[in-house]
């Protein structure tokens, strides 16, 4: 998890995808899927 806390850091500093992307080594997509997602705990389908 430390990398996507380090993710969401850079983003809220300012830092674009791109360079998050480089500095981390974390593709595109995935950074924008970090950004995004709030909750990362595994939900049990059929559990309410």
């Amino acid at each position: 998890m430390p990398v996507v806390q380090d993710i969401r850091k850079m983003a809220r500093s300012g830092c674009g995808i791109a360079e998050i992307s480089r500095e981390t080594g974390v593709s595109e997509p995935t950074v924008r899927k970090y950004i995004r997602k709030d909750d990362f705990s595994l939900k049990v389908p059929g559990l309410a």
